[in-house]
């Protein structure tokens, strides 16, 4: 059979994934085994506003080996795939797109017009990242793609606000919050990051007491919240200030007087003492001031400049110029004590990056009492979830439930699911799933709706249930029955609390159901530079631009390779090894097609009788085993450790041994040569051994063709359908009336019985007599038609087998004779080799030039000898051990142990010219 030199992944991505989703091969319902097990995972949906990146490239390859292994496996099998509304995101690109064509802000066009333009957007842009989830060969049930602002989804998301609300889980009520300036929305804590700033500054302001020359000094990084302080507390038991009690201060800048308050949340031992109260903006400070019925003054405007309450000479000024002020009117009014030098911890959005401010807010709120036993429970009664690595996933999981604050809900948007309540005019407010409800309640029609929306993690907390039909109305569906809970969420470790626990609680509380069995989480996929991939350090690497340069299936197999839950610094030479790789397998499929005449797949020739080949016996036994272990390892989410199985079959046994064991029985010999060639124009089978040996090689390609399929979709689909002989006969048997495809085949499980130990074991030893003899060829520079005699030492059972296969060692080494005996007897000047059965001299005399080759080997040693001294000296030096980077001084020693192992075998080398 003819077949192209070389694999071009670009036409088997076009054609394969368009004909397996024509056929329907990602529906459950292809199944035909109505006992069948199912198998379901639910994406995490990605932003509508996104597009591809590296992160969403690793769990979506992730999802879609275990997804594709299932199905292969029989189970009724479901990938659902969704996108989130995204609503910060998609706000601000709306937002954007109308100051830069009309030149309008929201305010401008309205709510109502506002949201028709979100959803024009959504659809002209949002379906980027669903489009190129086809290019990446995800193998997800379309007709099931879920949007979180679908209607049922959104009917979901009114049911649970309104039931939360009834049973008294969700409150209005007037907190400290997070507050995004830029995009003026409040934030979760979940949604701010820390940043450690070495620039900061810690400013000492001195209070003057009323009727007093004294004065009371507090240390602030945000001198301009003064303006908005209503008392100043110390620790009652601190001596310095026991007197001060119950006083008041005259608050510099500000026409009012505040109190000096005993409370025990001051720590005397920091700063001065003294600490400067502002319940309108910082959480710790509310709680102070909820404890001494403190006014609560909001001193800023919802764009961070300075309100009405700052005082006239603030009033428009933003924070930050509103902090040189204050500092500079403290330091004319003799009261700035002084300002140090202070690394501080500034809370950013994590989305615009903007620096966030606690104020005081009325927002919706979440409590969380209920909603953390309700996930405790299911931690200690259920082992749910199982965390993938359980290290230190487990632990941090419990341990933040057992702190969990309030969900602040609310959002200042007007895209997204706006909060089903209602005010009348007296400002009392009515939480109904419909406005008719809304208007029964309240007994009027006169209704406000809320302008808040929800976060867009509320919705996303139903994303385990709603996507399976479930919406309050509706609570009974045969997805819903069939599907959850879902088998495995594959997620990064920076959402488990925004949204693995969510899930958990929401789930559980509205199904009675846990969200999913495992949570595997996902390291993350650094820049080139070791650090997180952002457009502002310019370090990303955009997978479809992998995808061109190396194919899906080599970038597929790569993100594969990344032990479980590690981070990893993208390395292109990395995904070239893969790139490779594919092109091994594409070169060994072609060769035995091209000897395939005659010949056809045929599972039964895979059983051996006594008189098969070791080679034979050796090469069935491993895919067995290497069967069994990938399956093991997939069970257990051990991708790296799949693909390093994978790896060494297809590349060392595969293409490097048993081809070149069996290429004689099962290729046309050259007339002249004795090798093989593709020019031979009758490439008939000669005989019935022949014919055999041809299927049974095809044979092995196809199941090793299956164990890799889930990792390179492609690829294997490709050379699959090229094989004599295949049909949907081989598929599992739920899918036998399905169009033929790798995809739906029996997935090999390793079968024990085929797995033969001792051809395992004698094969080793002639692979490693093999090995040896050409390392010597190579090492002593030992010309390739250069023929020699092998002489061999071992015992008569090793002898045995060396004897049964030496025309294989003689062909493979290019050797002359076995010379085969219990001790060596050879020439000194003879280069030697140990195996764990053999010891092995090949006598040189003849084969080089003794005095060119002692010179050039003394040469090596002497060059490798002045590098390890170099090598050593650097890593000698403390200084450069502390400030390189780890896997820089790693390298450095990995390199001098490799000269150790060098050297020592050059030296023998050199003895043995002696």
């Amino acid at each position: 059979m003819e077949i192209a030199k070389a694999y071009n992944p670009k036409e088997a991505e076009e054609s394969h994934y368009q004909k397996w989703e024509a056929a329907g091969c990602f529906k459950p319902e292809l199944n035909e085994n109505p006992n069948a097990e199912k198998y379901s995972i639910v994406i995490p949906p990605p932003n509508v506003t996104g597009s591809l990146h590296m992160g969403h490239a690793l769990q979506h390859t992730l999802m879609d080996v275990l997804t594709r292994r299932k199905r292969m496996q029989g189970f009724k099998t479901l990938w659902l795939p969704g996108t989130d509304h995204a609503g910060i995101s998609v706000q601000r690109k709306v937002v954007e797109q109308l100051r830069k064509d009309e030149n309008k802000s929201p305010l401008d066009i309205g709510r109502e017009e506002f949201i028709r333009r979100a959803w024009k957007w959504k659809e002209e842009y949002g379906n980027t990242i669903t489009e190129q989830m086809r290019r990446e060969g995800a193998s997800v049930d379309w007709s099931r793609h879920r949007f979180t602002m679908d209607e049922s989804l959104s009917r979901a998301v009114r049911e649970v606000f309104c039931t939360l609300y009834e049973e008294g889980w969700i409150y209005r009520g007037l907190r400290i919050v997070n507050w995004c300036p830029k995009d003026k929305t409040v934030l979760s804590d979940l949604e701010v990051k820390e940043e450690t700033k070495k620039d900061g500054k810690l400013t000492y302001l001195q209070y003057p007491v009323k009727n007093s020359d004294r004065k009371i000094t507090v240390a602030t990084t945000r001198p301009e919240t003064m303006l908005g302080d209503t008392a100043v507390a110390v620790n009652p038991k601190d001596e310095r200030y026991k007197d001060l009690i119950g006083q008041m201060i005259e608050l510099p800048l500000t026409d009012r007087e505040i109190p000096i308050i005993a409370d025990e949340y001051v720590d005397s031992e920091f700063g001065t003492g003294a600490v400067k109260i502002t319940p309108a903006h910082d959480p710790n400070d509310y709680q102070v001031g909820e404890r001494h019925n403190l006014p609560q003054i909001l001193v800023m405007n919802d764009d961070a400049t300075m309100n009405e309450n700052a005082g006239e000479e603030f009033v428009g000024l933003d924070r930050f110029k509103a902090r040189e002020k204050v500092v500079e009117k403290f330091e004319e009014l003799g009261l700035l004590e002084k300002q140090d030098d202070y690394e501080i911890s500034l809370p950013v959005c994590e989305r615009c990056k903007t620096i966030v401010e606690p104020i005081l807010s009325e927002q919706w709120f979440v409590k969380m009492d209920e909603m953390r036993d309700i996930a405790l429970e299911l931690v200690k009664n259920e082992n749910a979830p199982r965390f993938f690595p359980e290290v230190p996933h487990a632990k941090v999981y419990t341990a933040w439930l057992e702190n969990l604050k309030d969900w602040t809900i609310s959002r200042q948007l007007w895209w997204g699911h706006q909060i089903p309540a209602w005010y009348d005019e007296q400002g009392n407010v009515f939480v109904a799933r419909t406005f008719e409800e809304a208007k029964a309640q309240a007994g009027t029609e006169n209704l406000k709706q809320e302008n808040d929306v929800l976060d867009t993690w509320f919705s996303s907390g139903l994303w385990a249930f709603s996507t399976f039909g479930w919406n309050g109305e509706i609570t009974e569906t045969e997805d819903l029955n069939t599907f959850a809970p879902t088998d495995v969420l594959v997620t990064g470790r920076d959402i488990i609390f925004l949204w693995v626990s969510r899930m958990m609680m929401m789930t559980k509380k509205f199904v009675n159901k846990i969200a999913f069995n495992d949570v595997l989480v996902t390291g993350t996929v650094l820049g080139k530079d070791g650090k997180p991939m952002s457009k502002s350090r310019g370090n990303g690497v955009d997978p479809i631009e992998m995808f061109d340069k190396f194919g899906v299936d080599a970038t597929r197999i790569y993100l594969a390779s990344i032990a479980t839950g590690a981070d990893i610094k993208w390395n292109d030479l990395l995904i070239e090894t893969y790139r490779n790789f594919a092109n091994k397998i594409w070169n060994a499929a072609r060769f035995c097609l091209m000897n395939s005449e005659g010949a056809s797949v045929d599972i039964s020739l895979l059983k051996l009788d006594e008189n098969a080949t070791i080679a034979d016996k050796w090469i069935i036994s491993r895919l067995n085993k290497t069967a069994q272990a990938v399956n093991k390892a997939i069970d257990t989410y051990q991708f790296h450790e799949a693909v390093r199985l994978l790896y060494q079959f297809f590349w060392n046994d595969f293409c490097d041994w048993y081809i070149e064991l069996v290429k004689d029985s099962i290729s046309e010999q050259s007339a002249v040569s004795g090798e093989p060639t593709e020019e031979a124009e009758d490439r008939r089978p000669k005989t019935k051994d022949q014919l055999e040996a041809r299927s049974r090689i095809l044979t092995i390609l196809e199941q090793a063709l299956r164990l890799l399929h889930p990792f390179m979709p492609y690829l294997t689909e490709e050379l699959w359908q090229k094989l004599p002989n295949v049909s949907s006969d081989l598929h599992n048997a739920a899918y036998k009336n399905a169009a033929q495809t790798v995809m739906l085949a029996d997935f090999p499980l390793g079968d024990e019985k085929l797995i033969d130990e001792r051809a395992g074991a004698e094969m080793q030893a002639v692979i490693d007599v093999i090995s040896k003899i050409r390392n010597i060829r190579a090492e002593m520079q030992i010309k390739p038609s250069d023929r020699f005699p092998i002489h061999i030492a071992a015992d008569a059972e090793a002898q045995k087998i060396f004897t049964a296969n030496e025309a294989q060692i003689l062909k493979l080494a290019r050797a002359e004779k076995l010379v085969l005996a219990e001790t060596l007897d050879v020439p000194k000047a003879s280069a030697k080799a140990v195996t764990s059965v053999a010891e092995i001299a090949v006598p040189l005399e003849g084969l080089i030039d003794f005095e060119k080759e002692t010179a050039r080997l003394e040469n090596q040693v002497a060059k490798l000898e002045k590098e390890s001294e170099q090598l050593n000296k650097q890593l000698s030096n403390a200084n450069f051990v502390d400030r390189a980077p780890a896997e820089k001084v790693q390298e450095l020693r990995d390199r001098v142990a490799e000269i150790e192992n060098q050297t020592q075998t050059l030296k023998q080398n050199l003895e043995a010219l002696k």
